[in-house]
């Protein structure tokens, strides 16, 4: 907070608001206003752009945070605060030696004096809205079909695995859904390493449609009972079906550069219906336990 003109926060989303938070605490140090105030020739103003997959709620909460400074007499390290995320996978070369790289969108108030043209460029900047929300509502939007499609593609293929049926999905869908099936293997074989992020992304998903598009269990179930059983939402049970993968299967163990389990679609069902198959044992046996008790 000292030393940057540009801090942009990527962390697991779990991790958004508490970084925040420590970013907000660190702008009221006296020892941190006192060493940028030292910088000679820089600016004293800091941009902190949260790239988090986070719902509009929790972005305008952590830009909250630095809005208190606004009004605060005690000197601090002014902050203005951008929302943002990243669509997109990681850059990559092109066989034409041109660079694929991701989109980074951008929203916020007075964004275009706070971001250089040249910034804009490199990073391949897109400014959607003057609204802190506008990022991250596009973001839990396009997430939402792509890592909902992977998580559809574990609960089909893996049940079409317990029941013998696999072969039999994968040829149908060759022939009848090839996009499909290109789109679930490789939503398979890439998501392992990073289930355990995209549990806490899910939940944030799961805010963005309730606040943003309205899709509220009031709205959706009239059946009192039922609404009631069903109240947390569609993409919370997508964020549980990520919770499974990382905290009750190897897959959970994979990082992406070391990869050893679930390279290909076959040991991927394998490794959810043998964790499955063991998560039902630990709870059967604590259920006997607590009954022998």
């Amino acid at each position: 907070m000292a030393e940057s003109d540009i801090i942009f926060s990527i962390v697991p989303p779990r991790d958004a608001l508490a970084t925040g938070r420590r970013a907000y605490e660190a702008s009221r140090s006296q020892t941190a206003l006192k060493r940028r105030q030292e910088r000679s020739g820089a600016s004293q103003n800091l941009t902190y752009i949260d790239m988090n997959a986070i719902s509009p709620r929790t972005t305008k909460t952590i830009g909250a945070l630095f809005g208190q400074n606004e009004g605060d007499s005690q000197q601090h390290i002014r902050v203005d605060y951008l929302d943002g995320g990243i669509i997109g996978g990681p850059p990559s070369l092109r066989e034409d030696k041109s660079w694929k790289c991701p989109s980074i969108v951008i929203s916020g108030p007075r964004h275009s004096e706070l971001l250089s043209a040249e910034l804009i460029d490199v990073l391949n900047i897109k400014l959607i809205a003057d609204t802190i929300g506008s990022a991250s509502a596009l973001k839990s939007c396009f997430a939402s079909l792509s890592k909902g499609m992977i998580a559809l593609s574990i609960l089909s293929f893996t049940t079409a695995h317990s029941a013998g049926v696999l072969p039999s999905l994968e040829e149908h869908l060759k022939e009848f859904n090839p996009g499909a099936l290109a789109t679930a293997q490789r939503g398979l074989r890439s998501m392992p390493p990073k289930a355990y992020r995209w549990v806490d992304e899910m939940r944030e998903i799961n805010q963005t449609f309730v606040d943003e598009g309205g899709f509220d269990p009031s709205v959706l179930l009239t059946d009192t009972e039922h609404a009631e059983r069903h109240a947390n939402g569609v993409f919370e049970g997508v964020a549980d079906i990520y919770k499974l993968i990382a905290d009750d299967t190897v897959l959970g163990e994979e990082k992406t550069e070391y990869r050893k389990r679930g390279k290909d679609v076959e040991d991927v069902v394998q490794c959810v219906s043998e964790g499955i198959a063991v998560k039902k044992r630990k709870i059967a046996g604590a259920e006997w336990h607590g009954t022998w008790v």
